[in-house]
């Protein structure tokens, strides 16, 4: 790729556009690692200010994840766009004309972490409803999920939740999940058990997402933990 130095556009905006434009044709595919910024400057005869600034007006466009000691990963702004939204995973693949089931690994009681508990209004120590499942789109996995709820709905060991968690929730316990608070969203690698159940190969990108999740009275949900086999993103953008 050629830049025009003489061009009244500044190169940075020329390197940022042209990063852009291979993430939004599909290029430069999620999860993607980038050349450093070093390899960058090299590559495109440019400053490393110029490279650095380019970077991080991706990163605040949404574009790009820096991840400390790692390195830049390609986000894509739109699939995180509607973030605050609660959605069921279940409904928006059915309104793409998928099919989704979970396999359901754990839903039991357990002790809450001292954040979980915070979080919940509970004293430290505390037992809370754990929920760990793998979520399928046309029989593949492509989220594992673990969610920690309020012991009020120890209900819910006692229910089908192979499908809708969101639907159990609204139906047998008059609960609506309205709004999320905290989403911390990283790019991460796939190794252990996680890599075991998304059937994917260790080291293979991941997008993690962390929220904390509020019902319509303000009161808090759930939090919940997902790995998302980020080259099947295109669901979870209507999700997350």
């Amino acid at each position: 790729m050629d830049f025009d130095k003489v061009s009244n556009l500044p190169l940075y905006i020329q390197l940022k556009n042209y990063i852009k434009s291979n993430i939004d044709q599909g290029k430069f595919t999620t999860g993607m690692q980038l050349p450093s910024e070093a390899e960058l400057q090299n590559m495109y005869n440019m400053s490393r200010v110029t490279v650095r600034r380019a970077i991080d007006e991706l990163v605040k466009d949404g574009y790009l994840i820096k991840s400390q000691g790692k390195g830049t990963f390609v986000n894509r702004a739109d699939l995180f766009k509607n973030a605050k939204d609660v959605r069921s995973f279940t409904k928006i693949c059915e309104m793409q004309g998928k099919t989704t089931d979970s396999i359901v690994l754990v839903n039991e009681l357990v002790e809450g972490t001292d954040s979980q508990c915070k979080f919940l209004n509970l004293p430290i120590g505390s037992k809370v409803v754990m929920l760990k499942r793998i979520r399928r789109v046309d029989g593949k996995p492509m989220m594992l999920e673990t969610n920690f709820l309020h012991p009020a709905y120890k209900g819910l060991l006692e229910c089908d939740l192979t499908k809708s968690l969101y639907d159990v929730l609204i139906t047998k316990f008059d609960t609506v999940p309205e709004r999320k608070g905290l989403n911390e969203l990283a790019i991460v690698y796939a190794k252990g058990e996680v890599a075991m159940f998304l059937q994917v190969p260790d080291g293979q990108p991941l997008i993690s997402n962390h929220i904390d999740v509020f019902d319509a009275a303000g009161k808090p949900l759930h939090q919940v933990v997902e790995y998302v086999v980020a080259d099947m993103a295109e669901y979870f953008k209507y999700y997350v």
